[in-house]
């Protein structure tokens, strides 16, 4: 898994490098036209479960490891319109009832918005951003005995919003190092029910952690 995440992150950030080089030539704006980013991040994400029993196993919040990535437009000195995708995925293997079980989850979000953010070309060393975003989250659960059984495994596609921000350093003309990046990230889930234990349809209060490579 970890792996996985890995390559994929580096092939994207290969791929960003090849488009920097592309767009080197921006003209004299004076500001960069295109941001992109690309690297880690952490959803602590709110299980949103009402069963005491489960919360015993499951807790009240599951910390999913995954990637993020984002391509923004800068149309002003201060202003972009941004596009942002994120995938997030936990395996949990534990004994419920007696029984060996294990659980997958993943969450996937696409998500548009605004970003501020000083864009000048010779602006300063360190640059503070924030966002604000939504769009459409999609999340999986599955659980299976040990056997390789399914018990249950349910999905839903709900609206989603992100509004944080963090702090980007510049190391170099055209790259600069994400050193982190901070997110509310809640998700508006349906009322559902799954095997007798009610997942209320309130909002899962998320919150995302992150840190990577942007490059313009």
């Amino acid at each position: 898994m970890k792996t996985r995440i890995f390559w994929k992150a580096l092939v994207l950030v290969a791929a960003f490098i090849v488009v920097a080089d592309i767009t080197h030539a921006q003209g004299s704006s004076g500001i960069n036209r295109v941001e992109f980013f690309g690297g880690y991040s952490h959803n602590r994400v709110d299980t949103a479960l009402e069963s005491d029993e489960f919360d015993e196993d499951f807790g009240r919040r599951v910390g999913a490891n995954g990637v993020n990535f984002s391509v923004t437009g800068n149309f002003t000195k201060y202003i972009g319109a941004k596009f942002d995708y994120a995938h997030h995925r936990k395996t949990d293997d534990f004994t419920f009832d007696d029984f060996d079980v294990t659980t997958k989850y993943r969450i996937d979000t696409i998500m548009g918005g605004i970003q501020v953010k000083n864009n000048k070309k010779d602006g300063p060393r360190v640059k503070p951003f924030f966002h604000a975003l939504a769009g459409v989250a999609r999340q999986k659960l599955s659980a299976s005995e040990s056997g390789g059984e399914v018990e249950f495994s349910v999905s839903q596609s709900n609206f989603t919003f992100a509004v944080g921000g963090g702090v980007d350093v510049r190391v170099s003309k055209h790259v600069d190092i994400r050193v982190f990046q901070i997110d509310y990230n809640p998700t508006y889930i349906k009322d559902s029910e799954i095997e007798d234990v009610e997942i209320n349809g309130k909002p899962q209060h998320n919150f995302r952690f992150g840190f990577g490579i942007v490059i313009h």
